[in-house]
């Protein structure tokens, strides 16, 4: 099988290079495309956020709550820690109930610069509400309130929200057993060969039940809650909307579940095995353009991945990158 590699180029000559195995499936999980390794077990980090964001819905927690498809966005996003994403979160605990000091996921600037320097100029330092994961955060003590679980170590492997998670993920990757880590955000972490991890977005994105479809929707209406300014998911999703669900996670790992042009759902995921996370935009568009779904030319916001320049620090253009399937 052939992986997917990341070539950067200086002048004429590679300089540099990152390995990618990838696959391609259909909701029964039948492989439609193979780079490398299809079975390759990896964490998936924040690619899992979709699945774990289900709780919400299956416990019943997002209309008894009334909340609402943008506060579910957030719920499945890393965001940016840009002021309408904290305040979205704010929002889920405001009508939870609760309060963000709950929240266990630790303590990080913005994402976003120019929030992070906002924030130092006002000479606020973050919160825990500005960590990338505290929608995801927020979703598991909503669902915590709506169960009558003790939020106390919610982040417990054994706490029966994470628990109830798991299920989810075990019920839409068809194992019967997964290994899990910690996380950034010290919740568990699902170790999943890339073929379900694909599988699980292309059964999400065929939207043939309710949690299915508001999750898939939420995103798409909502990229930007997904993400934030400048980054790749958010990207893809708005350059094709109603069209495909796009979550990364750390150590360059991506998922994707999306529809084409034929009304064919397929899922995919893709691992940079060195954890560069540089690679991971162009490697997903690759994928994407091999099976038809993106084609030439793509739109703007996507073009600082798919074939960015490289420029030196005079600004002048040196080299290039580009993605191959290997021979």
């Amino acid at each position: 099988m052939k992986p997917l590699i990341t070539q950067f180029t200086r002048s004429g000559q590679v300089e540099s290079f990152h390995v990618g195995y990838g696959v391609i499936v259909d909701a029964s999980g039948e492989i439609v495309r193979a780079y490398g390794d299809t079975d390759y077990p990896t964490y998936v980090r924040s690619s899992a956020k979709p699945l774990q964001g289900m709780a919400v819905l299956r416990s019943g927690a997002y209309n008894d709550f009334k909340l609402t498809s943008a506060e579910l966005a957030v719920i499945c996003s890393s965001h940016s820690g840009e002021p309408v994403h904290t305040e979205t979160v704010s929002n889920i605990f405001s009508k939870a109930g609760v309060g963000s000091e709950l929240l266990a996921c630790g303590i990080h600037p913005p994402i976003h610069r120019e929030s992070a320097k906002a924030l130092q100029t006002a000479g606020i330092a973050p919160q825990q509400i500005h960590n990338n994961c505290s929608g995801k955060h927020s979703g598991m003590l909503t669902t915590c309130v709506q169960m009558g679980y003790d939020p106390k170590d919610y982040l417990n492997p054994d706490h029966p929200v994470q628990q109830y998670i798991y299920d989810i993920v075990k019920e839409y990757t068809s194992l019967d057993k997964i290994h899990r880590g910690v996380d950034g955000c010290s919740a568990p972490v699902f170790h999943l060969p890339l073929q379900k991890v694909a599988m699980a977005f292309a059964r999400i994105s065929r939207q043939e039940n309710q949690e299915s479809r508001q999750i898939f929707q939420a995103m798409n209406v909502h990229p930007h809650l997904v993400g934030g300014e400048g980054r790749f998911d958010t990207a893809l999703m708005e350059s094709y909307p109603d069209k495909i669900m796009s979550k990364g996670g750390a150590e360059a790992v991506s998922a994707a579940g999306f529809i084409m042009p034929d009304g064919q759902v397929y899922g995919l995921a893709v691992k940079v095995l060195d954890g560069n996370y540089r690679a991971i935009g162009q490697m997903v568009l690759k994928m994407l353009e091999d099976i038809g779904f993106a084609k030439e030319p793509l739109s703007e916001n996507l073009m600082k991945w798919w074939k960015p320049d490289l420029r030196n620090h005079a600004k002048h253009i040196i080299g290039t990158t580009k993605t191959i399937i290997s021979e």
